[in-house]
């Protein structure tokens, strides 16, 4: 790890790769919840193999022998013009996308984080994957302190695609990821109808959240599903569960747009979260998702449109 800083060259913003996805939005209550509030033993035993993706120009060695801090960072409010009255607004963002352990050293990310503004080759080389990115108290200060255990460098993209079908990227780690086991993902079928869903990941790059009180919304193409999970930008790549079995179902691939001005006679006023009703067939916007022209919230492509893949991936080299 002592070369982690030299590996970058890339010269771009660590936030474009994701902008050409809009994702996602709120519907009804904010369930996103930080690690130290979450109290389902299930969920935080999922959240542990869940890895943010920065930009290995963050990490700067700490005073501390094998750890990192992380520099360059600001609030969600000073970063993103949000006003501090939201959730989380004080917080530090850092990862561009979220991912997680099918393998011990094997991750997946939506395919955009990877191929949207340059070769996967050179976003390999520019981002590294931090696991542990969380609030373990209320005053947690997560940028500081990282243990080099933590901090995993991407070896090579596997497969990676980009298309109105599919959307992911198979990542293949430095080494094997230690004290933290990879997830359990359905290999045949498809989730049940009104299914209840936690989603985990980064979202806006934010610590890790769990975000759970969501469901299936509509269930009938072969790749995809959608849902009303709160997520954002950020979270794609997130692994999406069923919250009582806790297998993995999908990735979050897309949503609906995040935030919205708080005067709307003012598009410069400070941002707040676009809110929807829980049930997304009464939310007052609509947008082209691949399922059918009307938007039926978040969209998560199935990990069973993987399994072949993933299989081959976790032999490769």
């Amino acid at each position: 790890m002592k070369n982690l800083i030299a590996l970058s060259s890339l010269l771009v913003l660590s936030s474009a790769f994701a902008a050409n996805q809009s994702i996602e939005v709120v519907y009804g209550p904010d369930n996103r919840q930080d690690i130290y509030q979450v109290r389902n033993n299930l969920h935080l035993q999922l959240a542990q193999a869940t890895a943010g993706m920065i930009d290995v120009r963050q990490f700067q060695k700490s005073a501390k022998p094998n750890f990192f801090d992380l520099v360059g960072t600001e609030s969600l409010e000073r970063a993103m013009n949000i006003c501090p009255s939201e959730s989380f607004s004080q917080q530090p963002i850092a990862p561009n996308c979220s991912g997680f352990l099918v393998a011990p050293d094997t991750l997946i990310t939506a395919g955009h984080c990877y191929k949207s503004f340059s070769t996967p080759e050179n976003v390999c080389k520019g981002f590294a994957w931090v696991f542990g990115y969380d609030m373990k108290s209320p005053n947690a200060n997560p940028t500081k302190d990282i243990p080099v255990t933590n901090i995993y460098t991407c070896k090579s993209v596997v497969a990676a695609e980009l298309n109105q079908t599919m959307d992911y990227a198979i990542i293949k780690l430095d080494r094997p990821v230690t004290g933290r086991a990879p997830l359990k993902f359905r290999t045949t079928g498809k989730i049940a109808n009104n299914a209840q869903l936690v989603v985990i990941g980064h979202p806006t790059g934010l610590p890790t959240k769990v975000s759970p009180g969501a469901k299936v919304t509509k269930n009938t193409d072969s790749t995809k599903f959608s849902t009303n999970l709160d997520t954002f930008q950020g979270n794609s790549g997130s692994a999406v569960f069923d919250a009582n079995t806790g297998i993995l179902e999908g990735i979050l691939i897309q949503g609906r747009t995040d935030y919205r001005p708080s005067k709307e006679s003012d598009p410069r006023s400070c941002l707040v979260v676009n809110k929807c009703d829980d049930n997304v067939q009464n939310c007052a916007f609509v947008g082209n998702d691949n399922l059918g022209g009307v938007q039926w919230g978040e969209v998560v492509l199935r990990i069973t449109a993987l399994t072949s893949k993933i299989k081959q991936a976790q032999f490769a080299k």
